[in-house]
């Protein structure tokens, strides 16, 4: 039997056709696709972490999405979707502007899983975990001086970065873009990591070169992968070295006003939830109901005990693969994406049992209420 809502859609559009296995529709549709949950990706891995558990039967083209992903993946009944940004801050952005704006689709009432890989903080968490994040710290804006250039003036700094609007690296900055921190609902969060948490049993722990890594660090770098709450940061920059890790764990600290916890760097959480703000303020998209979610492939840092070359640490060392990391993304996201999906009628599709009782939005306040971190006032740049 013909799927119905492909039927209507294919009957109420202009050009509605087959090319290549995907559909193809355009906004003269008269019914739109209404998911329960989207998964987005990042990058291909990501997503075939994804795409290779689920059937998503349905390939849906959406104009001004990343070339090397146009389509949003849809299961049977379109409960359950997933798309993929493209790497970096810009291709996130974008992304997630246009999938939200395509006319395609009513995602007012989905729920988000941002599901990626990321770097972790061998102080705060070990590869292959899985992690749940409540605030999002763009820490890529800064002003950046090579600190070779500082060993006589500033010997003290910690690098050579320091925010807008300050002199130093230890004050918060006093101008800014308003993409600085998002906070996300801690309650879903919570849900989240409370799911994931029944399939802590099941986590990959990785090959033998991903063990032996973890023998080289100490706590909690050295144990096998578990479930948590920590917190993320977005930078195109990709960092390694232990400058670069303490810097940024100093930093997240100042942004939050001690408040995040971080332990997971990544490269596109705040592009993709400035996307999501902006659409939130027009009703296209409900903020409460996103959730972070990064697994650890790598260390942002050598052992501290390991005296080698960094490049060479970084480069060469061997670390295992990243498939834990990869496997654990659909281990630990699917408890939540079922329970969104099992659950809609009694608990999720009013979402009032996840009403957030913490500050949710950006540095600005954008969607009402007044952060949690940051200070009164900033100068706009």
């Amino acid at each position: 039997m013909v799927d119905v809502l492909v039927l209507l859609l294919l009957v109420a559009s202009v050009i509605a056709y087959p090319f290549g296995g995907q559909t193809v529709l355009t906004h003269e549709q008269t019914t739109t696709i209404e998911p329960k949950i989207v998964i987005v990706a990042m990058f291909q891995p990501e997503q075939e972490a994804w795409t290779s558990k689920i059937d998503f039967i349905h390939n849906i083209t959406v104009p001004g999405l990343c070339p090397s992903y146009p389509e949003v993946r849809c299961v049977e009944d379109y409960s359950i979707c997933q798309f993929t940004t493209g790497e970096g801050e810009i291709n996130a952005a974008t992304s997630v502007a246009f999938l939200l704006s395509s006319p395609l689709f009513n995602f007012s009432n989905t729920y988000w899983l941002l599901s990626g890989i990321g770097g972790g903080d061998p102080t705060k968490v070990t590869t292959g975990s899985v992690t749940f994040a409540k605030y999002a710290i763009q820490v890529g804006l800064q002003f950046q001086i090579d600190s070779r250039e500082l060993l006589n003036t500033h010997p003290d700094w910690p690098s050579g970065y320091f925010s807008y609007g300050t002199q130093n690296p230890w004050e918060y900055p006093d101008a800014v873009y308003g993409t600085e921190v998002f906070e996300v609902n801690e309650k879903l969060r919570d849900r989240a990591l409370e799911l994931a948490e029944q399939n802590s049993d099941y986590l990959n722990v990785g090959d033998e070169d991903n063990n032996k890594l973890r023998s080289f660090y100490e706590f909690p770098a050295n144990q096998p992968p578990k479930i948590l709450a920590c917190d993320v940061t977005t930078s195109d920059n990709y960092f390694t070295g232990s400058v670069l890790a303490d810097y940024y764990l100093n930093l997240t600290s100042i942004m939050t006003n001690g408040t995040a916890n971080y332990c997971s760097s990544a490269q596109e959480e705040n592009a993709s939830l400035e996307a999501f703000i902006r659409m939130a303020k027009v009703g296209k998209v409900n903020f409460e109901r996103i959730v972070i979610m990064r697994t650890i492939s790598n260390f942002v840092k050598s052992p501290d005990h390991l005296n080698m070359d960094p490049i060479d640490f970084f480069l060469n060392f061997p670390k295992g693969t990243i498939q834990h990391a990869l496997d654990n993304l659909y281990i630990g996201g699917i408890p939540f994406v079922n329970d969104v999906v099992n659950n809609w009628e009694d608990i999720y599709k009013s979402g009032e049992l996840f009403k957030p009782d913490n500050y949710i939005g950006d540095i600005l306040g954008s969607l009402g209420g007044k952060p949690d971190f940051g200070k009164d006032s900033y100068h706009i740049s």
